[in-house]
């Protein structure tokens, strides 16, 4: 027995807002894995940390003026 589903346009606009809003979740929650997967690896965390000490320190050139120094 085939089912036949009728909609409006309010239907439509909702199943489309809703589609849009799942997609969004499932990029976030790509985006959140992620993060986790970051903070759970010790060496890429000690890397990150290394790297905020480099730029407060001053050892880290802006890439425009490290493009600029390479330029032939």
């Amino acid at each position: 027995m085939t089912k036949i589903a009728c909609l409006d346009d309010k239907d439509r606009r909702l199943l489309l807002e809703t589609k849009r809003k799942l997609d969004e979740a499932a990029k976030l929650m790509g985006e959140l894995m992620e993060t986790i997967e970051i903070l759970n690896d010790p060496d890429m965390m000690k890397a990150i940390l290394q790297g905020e000490e480099d730029i407060e320190a001053g050892r880290a050139k802006k890439l425009r003026t490290l493009l600029k120094e390479e330029a032939p």
